[in-house]
């Protein structure tokens, strides 16, 4: 089942080439922003329970085009919502994301 992704905020998260997000697929992940954020950037990602999968900090936002970072790759393992939070962390832009995993 494909996944769907609902995003808010200055910062827009993407799921970046094959569009599906079912238990076991590698996720992959990339970020557009309004303006050039300001790195160090970090990228939280939380389980359907909560638990927090991936906390990492960036040098770079990844988004897709040439020569950028590699996306941010992930692999849900169960069913469920999927929190993605992605914020500059000295200064104002972040986003969030629901990534629904069936």
């Amino acid at each position: 089942m494909a996944g769907r992704i609902d995003s808010h905020g200055e910062i827009e998260t993407m799921v970046y080439g094959d569009a599906t997000a079912a238990v076991g697929d590698r996720v992959f992940l990339v970020f557009r922003a309004i303006d050039d954020p300001e790195p160090p950037i970090g990228v939280t990602i939380q389980s359907p329970n909560g638990q927090k999968i991936l906390d990492r900090v960036l040098r770079e936002l990844p988004t897709g085009l040439p020569q950028s970072a590699p996306p941010v790759e992930f692999v849900p393992a169960a069913k469920g919502v999927y929190q993605i939070e992605v914020k500059e962390l000295q200064g104002k832009q972040r986003g969030t994301a629901a990534l629904r995993v069936g």
